[in-house]
């Protein structure tokens, strides 16, 4: 009896414990519930990105300066990138359009836009106002001028850190690294572009090659080229010789002949940077050095044979190419993208695009160089308001990255004015390869010889004199760096 007791009440108390265990999980799941609904009852983090994906920028959305941010501008820009008084249809004019009225609405201001001549041949005419203005007190916020001109602004005191700014985010994708990095001096930045310049993109050098005489000569798909890394100066010419032909009769090499291979003398820079060389480099403190690849080995190498090339048979046309180009006689040529946009009505057959050829397949990746006339945007040291200035540059490019470069890029360039998939696929591949010499960017500072010494050797067919040539011209292009860097020094010690 006893034993059943016992075994009464042990069962008694294992019951017990069983329950209390069952109640205890019950409430545990109960508080992890209640828990879990804390989590979600909170506000919910705004996006980082647009309805398209786009990344958004940081500037607060409660600012509204009240204020006229006035931009001096290169009237003669070569495409639109600035004022556009009212939506016309055109998709990239538009764009340009929403992109300011986005920006004045946003921070409470109204953008205020003032042209100057101020191409290459008008430098002088644009810094001279620029001056002006500043030593009359300060008529214009931002400076937004050809590409050369915003080194000069800087070396000359004109212009302020934009790093010191607030607003300013240099970290995102619409101030390309491959222009910040090497424009940023020490910690100081004085000048800078990206997607707020559309010249940007249409200031990219490509080669442009007709399909038909690719089929017609039974040569390789200089897209299978690229993709297999086997896109070479060398291979380019060896496909282009042997195509010339005096198509009018007339015994004289002319733009109605059929050529291989046409470019006029502003272009072979892009050979140059396409081949991986550089005419400046920063050294020791970021202070600027020449490159030891601007007198190379690779350099002259490439120097024999590009004017072998053009100087040795008939096969290459030096002149006006997007002309010649849509006269349907050339098989490459070596020009900016934007030359598809101004030849659309006169092109009537169909071409594809590829990258400027690498120097050899050792090369890791194709490089792309840009043509002078993009815009380089600066802040005034004279602005009286650069906290509202600072924003207004940081929000036209955001702006710009998410309005101006998708219609210019993704739906102009790459399917407007292309005829197949792999012309788009190589866009992306010129763009990604966007390289910046940042001798380039000091042109004017070095009385042009970042891109005259190499230009002309091709211009002139002087590969044969290059050593000599070189060490004069060095000697000159050495003293306009150490003036360089003697103003940048005192810049830094502002």
């Amino acid at each position: 009896m006893k034993k059943l007791l016992a075994v009464f009440l042990a069962l008694l108390m294992l019951s017990a414990l069983l329950i209390s265990c069952a109640e205890s999980e019950n409430t545990d799941s109960e508080d992890t519930t209640g828990n879990a609904l804390d989590t979600t009852s909170g506000e919910t983090e705004p996006s980082t990105v647009d309805s398209n994906g786009y990344l958004l920028d940081s500037v607060p959305n409660d600012l509204n300066f009240g204020t006229t941010i006035t931009i001096l501008f290169w009237s003669d820009v070569e495409q639109p990138e600035f004022k556009v008084e009212e939506m016309t249809g055109d998709l990239v004019t538009d764009a340009i359009h929403s992109r300011n009225l986005q920006t004045e609405t946003r921070l409470g201001i109204t953008l205020e836009w003032v042209g100057t001549p101020g191409n290459y041949d008008n430098q002088r005419n644009f810094i001279t106002q620029a001056f002006n203005s500043i030593s009359s007190g300060g008529e214009y916020d931002i400076f937004a001028g050809y590409s050369m001109t915003g080194a000069t602004l800087a070396v000359n005191g004109y212009v302020q850190d934009l790093n010191s700014l607030e607003y300013l985010d240099f970290e995102k994708p619409w101030w390309p690294e491959s222009l910040i990095g090497q424009a940023t001096i020490g910690d100081k930045l004085y000048f800078a572009s990206g997607d707020i310049s559309t010249n940007m993109l249409h200031m990219m050098y490509a080669v442009f090659f007709n399909k038909k005489m690719i089929t017609d000569f039974n040569l390789e798909s200089p897209y299978d080229l690229v993709n297999s890394g086997a896109w070479t100066h060398t291979k380019m010419f060896e496909m282009a010789t042997g195509i010339y032909n005096d198509l009018n009769g007339n015994h004289n090499r002319d733009i109605n002949d059929r050529y291989g291979f046409a470019t006029s003398s502003i272009h072979y820079d892009a050979f140059f940077t396409g081949a991986g060389l550089n005419t400046v480099e920063k050294g020791a403190n970021d202070w600027l050095i020449m490159s030891p690849t601007f007198n190379s080995e690779k350099t002259l190498a490439l120097l024999n044979n590009v004017t072998a090339f053009m100087w040795n048979g008939n096969d290459g046309y030096h002149g006006a190419t997007g002309g010649i180009f849509s006269l349907d006689n050339t098989l490459f040529t070596l020009d900016r993208s934007y030359m598809a946009l101004l030849r659309k009505n006169d092109i009537t057959f169909e071409y594809g695009i590829v990258p400027v050829p690498k120097f050899d397949k050792a090369q890791e990746k194709y490089v792309t160089c840009l043509g002078f006339p993009y815009t380089m945007y600066t802040i005034s040291t004279a602005t009286k308001q650069p906290e509202a200035t600072a924003a207004t540059l940081e929000v036209l490019c955001s702006e710009a990255y998410r309005q101006t470069t998708p219609m210019l890029f993704e739906t102009t360039m790459k399917y407007k004015y292309t005829s197949d998939n792999e012309s788009a696929q190589m866009y992306d591949i010129i763009r990604e390869s966007v390289s910046i010499d940042i001798g380039r960017i000091f042109t004017t500072e070095l009385n042009n010889y970042s891109y005259s010494i190499f230009r002309n050797a091709c211009v002139n067919n002087r590969a044969g004199s290059w050593a000599s040539d070189f060490k004069v011209n060095s000697r000159v292009f050495e003293k306009c760096l150490e003036r360089i860097n003697e103003s940048l020094a005192a810049l830094q010690s502002d």
